[in-house]
């Protein structure tokens, strides 16, 4: 479903922070991003996502090319983002965050997934008049995968979901990634904790120095003793 072929960028003219990026996503399928810090793992989700123009590559999903489209037109074509941070909109409810992630839908929609939404993550529904500044770190977390699912995407990208969150939190935020995951929906997610990760995923993409250095089944990877000392901390 999603091909990034030799793919070239970062963040200024003289910056290539990736270097030549090549994979695939087949549709339904969750592959999980790892590697050490500065390797471009959240640059690629942004290059994909339509925030970072590349400067040579090409990206691709369902055979569409997305090269030079705005974010907006990459999100309508049916990827959605979830950054690390300034993923919500603090001062508006709950409610009022979902609708805002389903401004590209109509309005009788829009109500329908949020009531779906709300039947899916009860705890949302508790909280749908809660200023969104009011939430934990992992509520939060879902309460911005929810904001992305309301365009129903193809393809969810998720930068470091667990980042800041607890152990307890952030096992149960990998719960909810899984059991989305399981109901179809395909996801590339950016994860500094590596081995969660690769539990949850398919298929695992290893990123050292802006460059595909492994890439295979995610248990596999997780379980190859080299690819843990190199790439995993051990």
């Amino acid at each position: 479903m999603l091909e990034v072929e030799g793919l070239v960028g970062g963040y200024g003219a003289a910056d290539e922070i990736l270097k030549g990026i090549d994979l695939a996503l087949p549709a339904r399928r969750m592959a999980a991003i790892v590697g050490p810090n500065g390797a471009g793992k959240s640059t690629l989700l942004k290059a994909i996502a339509g925030l970072l123009k590349p400067k040579a590559g090409g990206i691709r999903l369902e055979g569409r090319a997305l090269g030079g489209l705005p974010p907006r037109s990459i999100a309508a074509a049916g990827i959605a983002f979830v950054p690390q941070e300034a993923n919500i909109f603090p001062s508006l409810s709950v409610r009022e965050n979902l609708e805002m992630g389903g401004y590209l839908e109509p309005r009788a929609t829009v109500a329908q997934r949020v009531e779906a939404l709300f039947a899916r993550f009860p705890m949302l529904a508790e909280k749908r008049r809660r200023a969104a500044r009011t939430l934990s770190g992992g509520q939060r977390q879902i309460l911005a995968m929810g904001m992305a699912l309301m365009v129903a995407p193809k393809l969810l990208l998720l930068d470091e979901p667990s980042a800041g969150l607890s152990p307890k939190a952030a096992q149960g935020l990998f719960d909810d990634i899984a059991a989305i995951h399981a109901e179809g929906t395909a996801i590339l997610m950016v994860e500094q904790n590596a081995l969660e990760a690769l539990a949850i995923a398919e298929d695992g993409i290893v990123l050292v120095d802006g460059r595909v250095a492994r890439t295979g089944q995610a248990a596999a990877l997780a379980a190859d003793p080299e690819v843990r000392r190199l790439f995993l901390g051990g």
